[in-house]
């Protein structure tokens, strides 16, 4: 009698399995969707939107939680699934003399470089100077 009222269980268990255990993440799964990037040393969150080609960032103080600039927009030139250039779209987004100086140098060369859970170390380059930033999946 236990059996005939675990089987269904387990079946229904095993049939949406894929909602219990999560597949692992790879980098095509960085190229839509809503993303949250905290940098503890500038104080300062990112709350990153991404579809195929053009990224939304929006800024907010992590003491406060107050957005703290407009809105800046990217256009993303994808290389391989795993790495992209960011360019500051001119048009929908205010700039001053060093965005328009990235702009014509090439912009960001941003590269995967490891995926762990829902976070993935992004390396993002610019005249020789790396920096990697943590960035995570919460859409």
């Amino acid at each position: 009698m236990k059996f005939l009222i675990l089987f269904p269980v387990v079946l229904s268990l095993l049939a949406n399995s894929e909602e219990i255990v999560s597949r692992e993440l790879s980098c095509r799964d960085f190229t839509n969707g809503k993303f949250v990037l905290i940098n503890k040393k500038t104080n300062k969150r990112y709350l990153i939107e991404k579809s195929k080609d053009l990224q939304k960032e929006e800024v907010f103080d992590l003491s406060t939680n107050k957005k703290i600039q407009k809105d800046r927009y990217y256009k993303i030139l994808w290389k391989s699934d795993c790495q992209y250039i960011l360019l500051l779209d001119l048009v929908k987004s205010q700039y001053d003399e060093t965005d328009k100086y990235i702009n014509s140098h090439g912009g960001y060369l941003c590269t995967i470089k490891k995926i762990e859970g829902k976070c993935a170390i992004i390396e993002t380059q610019f005249e020789g100077e790396v920096f990697a930033s943590e960035v995570c999946k919460t859409q």
